[in-house]
C-alpha cells in the first residue's frame, strides 16, 4: 500500500493527537518546530476549519456579520479560526493573534499575511482591541478554571464573539456554562434562537448536550493523502461534531424573530419517523416526525440536507411541517 506520510510527519501527528485525547495539550507549549505548525495546519486543523466553516454560513443564512472590522484570534494555535473569519468577511481590516506560543503566533502571523496581504495583522497581547471580534476555537479543554475565568473577562470587553468547539458532551456543558455566565452582557446570537436560560440545563436534559455536525468537502474522499490520514489516525472523517456559541453586544432588533428553533444533532430514525432534538424558547426537547406527514421534511433530515433553524408545524405534539417544508396536505 502507498504511504503519503512518512515517518517523521505520522511520530508528530500521532503526538499531536494524543495530547489532544488525553485533555494535557494545555499544560505547557507544544509546538515544538514551525514545521509541527504547518503539518497540524494542514491536517487537524483544516478539520477544525471545516467546522467554522459550518458556523460561518448558518450566520451568514442568517444574515448576521460582525459589526466590527477588527478580530482577535485567542489562543489561535496555527491561526485558522481567524483566517476563516477573514475569508468569510471581508470588510475585516485587522487581525491580532494571542498565543502562549511565540512560535505559534509567527506561524499564524506569516500564514495570515500571506493569505491577505491587504488586512493589518499582528501579534497581540492577551488583551483585546478596542470594539473588537473576539474569536476562540478548540481551547475550553486547555484551560484550568482560573484561566477561563480570565478569558470570560476578556471576553466582556468583546463586541461580538464566536466561539467553536469539539462536540463532546463535556465541551458543550462548558460552553453553555459559559452562555449562562454571559448572559448578563450579551445577546446569544447562535445557535440560541432565544434569550433564556439554556433548556439544557434542566435535569431531564442532562444527557443531551448541544452539538452539531460539519459536512467535510466531498473531494477529500477521493484524496488518498486524505485517506490515507484518516487511516493512519483512526478518525472517521466524516464525523465532524462541534458545538458552538456566537454573542454579540445587545442590539435594537433582537438576533431572530420569535418562534424559531434550531435542531441538536442528528435525528434518530425510527420505523417510518424520525426523532428531533430540538431547542426552543420553551426549552429542549424531542418530537417525533412521521415520514407521512411531512414527506420533503423528513427526507431533507434524514439526508442532513434541511438548515438547522426551523418554525415547526405541530399537529397533536408531533412536528408535521416546517416554515421550510410544508406539511403534507400541501405537498403533491
Amino acid at each position: 500500500m502507498i504511504k503519503y506520510w512518512n515517518h517523521q510527519e505520522l511520530t508528530a501527528l500521532r503526538r499531536m493527537r494524543e495530547r489532544f485525547l488525553a485533555g494535557t495539550a494545555g499544560a505547557q507549549d507544544y509546538w515544538r518546530l514551525p514545521e509541527d505548525l504547518a503539518l497540524y495546519d494542514g491536517t487537524f486543523a483544516e478539520r477544525i476549519g471545516w467546522k467554522w466553516d459550518a458556523v460561518l454560513r448558518e450566520l451568514t443564512a442568517r444574515g448576521w456579520q460582525p459589526q466590527t472590522r477588527h478580530v482577535l484570534d485567542w489562543g489561535c494555535g496555527s491561526g485558522v479560526a481567524g483566517r476563516r473569519a477573514l475569508a468569510q468577511w471581508p470588510h475585516l481590516e485587522s487581525l491580532a493573534v494571542h498565543d502562549r506560543s511565540a512560535l505559534a503566533m509567527r506561524f499564524a502571523t506569516e500564514k495570515a499575511r500571506a493569505d491577505f496581504p491587504n488586512v493589518h495583522i499582528v501579534h497581540a497581547s492577551s488583551t483585546l482591541p478596542p470594539d473588537a471580534l473576539l474569536v476562540l476555537s478548540h481551547v475550553i479543554s486547555e484551560l484550568p478554571a482560573r484561566d477561563l475565568a480570565a478569558l470570560l473577562d476578556l471576553a466582556r470587553q468583546a463586541r461580538e464573539v464566536i466561539w467553536v468547539e469539539a462536540g463532546t458532551h463535556a465541551d458543550s456543558r462548558r460552553l453553555i456554562a459559559v452562555r449562562e455566565t454571559l448572559r448578563d452582557t450579551f445577546s446569544a446570537v447562535a445557535p440560541c434562537t432565544h434569550q433564556r436560560a439554556c433548556g439544557m440545563l434542566t435535569a431531564k436534559n442532562a444527557p443531551h448536550w448541544c452539538h452539531h455536525f460539519a459536512a467535510p468537502p466531498p473531494e477529500i474522499f477521493q484524496n488518498a493523502r486524505w485517506m490515507d490520514f484518516g487511516r493512519e489516525m483512526g478518525i472517521d472523517l466524516r464525523s465532524l461534531p462541534y458545538s458552538f456559541l456566537v454573542l454579540e453586544r445587545p442590539r435594537a432588533t433582537p438576533p431572530l424573530p420569535d418562534g424559531l428553533a434550531h435542531m441538536i444533532g442528528e435525528p434518530r430514525e425510527g420505523k417510518g419517523h424520525l426523532k428531533v432534538l430540538s431547542c426552543q424558547a420553551e426549552g429542549v426537547a424531542e418530537f417525533i416526525l412521521q415520514k407521512r406527514d411531512a414527506p420533503k421534511l423528513y427526507r431533507a433530515l434524514r439526508k442532513g440536507d434541511a438548515p438547522p433553524v426551523h418554525r415547526w408545524i405541530f399537529a397533536d405534539g408531533k412536528i408535521t411541517g416546517s416554515a421550510e417544508f410544508p406539511s403534507s396536505d400541501t405537498e403533491s
